[in-house]
């Protein structure tokens, strides 16, 4: 159902793609008649919508602004179309999310099996990328739902839940430091370590606690995969830091122990966000999702602070 200009589907295509081809081989048409569409639009504004760059097509100035209004007006038919099928009782349509890695095996399989459960026809788009990324997929309307570590959002976001997670220790069960309760950084690094680039965001809570240490020796391992760093912890080949809500079927099946980090008697935590565009009204299946996700975070929040015995205020 497109009762909208097809220059904004378009338009759309172009912006998401950043090239006339790409747009074209995505719609199915040909890419003349995408370029048709956007010198209409262009003519239509008095503006050009879009300069070439050695990365493609990039937006402009106005084209940003049409960009918004664009994704508001295609976001608010969706949720149009939800809802008029929800009226004969049977939810379609689709839910795109956006999340970090240490998610993807831990928490999204079993909610995604559980409304898919009670609603089959509704369909997921999952894409696993850093926090930065995600609250940038958001806000280009590439995805409806995006879950991260908190970091400071532009204002077109929202930020509708903050769980806070222990940051910690992951070591293999027969590891020296896995008969601690708790551990310091310090004791972490008195081994081999398996050590966040910069691109996960779990590198950037670690460096205020590296800065105060007298000496830092070089990682073991290097990575920018939070499955790969679990994976190579369980197999003995040093210690990670992560959260726990990140080790999954490693932890339940005996071969990771997780091991709250302590910072001169405080716990050290992590943030988890999840947001959505600040305008949007969600359709009806996006957003019985959305809840059942917050509630999920809630429970592993709660268990998990029952674990460690502190109940967050």
């Amino acid at each position: 159902m497109r009762f909208h200009a097809p220059a904004l589907y378009y338009f759309h295509a172009v912006r998401r793609t950043g090239s006339i081809r790409a747009a074209a081989r995505t719609l199915n048409v040909a890419s003349s008649a995408v370029s048709r569409q956007i010198l209409k639009l262009e003519e239509e504004i008095g503006a050009p919508l879009f300069e070439r760059t050695a990365r493609g097509l990039t937006l402009t100035t106005v084209g940003e602004m049409l960009a918004r209004h664009v994704m508001t007006v295609l976001q608010d038919h969706d949720r149009f179309r939800s809802d008029v099928q929800s009226l004969s009782g049977t939810w379609r349509g689709s839910v795109s999310i956006a999340c970090i890695e240490s998610l993807a095996e831990s928490l999204l399989p079993g909610l995604i099996a559980s409304h898919r459960g009670r609603a089959r026809r509704v369909t997921f788009t999952t894409q696993v990328m850093g926090s930065a990324d995600v609250l940038d997929a958001l806000s280009r309307g590439e995805a409806d739902i995006g879950i991260a570590m908190a970091l400071r959002h532009p204002q077109d976001l929202r930020q509708v839940a903050l769980k806070r997670f222990r940051l910690g220790a992951i070591v293999a069960t027969d590891h020296a430091l896995a008969r601690r309760r708790t551990v310091t950084l310090a004791q972490c690094l008195a081994f081999p370590i398996i050590h966040a680039l910069p691109e996960l965001s779990i590198y950037h809570l670690l460096q205020p606690l590296i800065a105060q240490l007298a000496e830092t020796p070089e990682p073991a391992v290097q990575a920018n995969s939070i499955d790969l760093m679990r994976e190579l912890a369980a197999r003995g080949v040093g210690v990670a830091i992560q959260t726990q809500i990140g080790i999954g079927r490693l932890a339940k099946s005996g071969q990771l122990k997780f091991l709250p980090l302590d910072n001169a008697g405080s716990p050290v935590w992590s943030d988890l966000g999840v947001y959505v565009r600040a305008e949007r009204v969600l359709p009806a299946h996006t957003e019985s999702f959305l809840q059942e996700l917050v509630r999920e975070l809630g429970d592993r929040e709660r268990q998990e602070n029952a674990d460690h015995g502190k109940v967050r205020a």
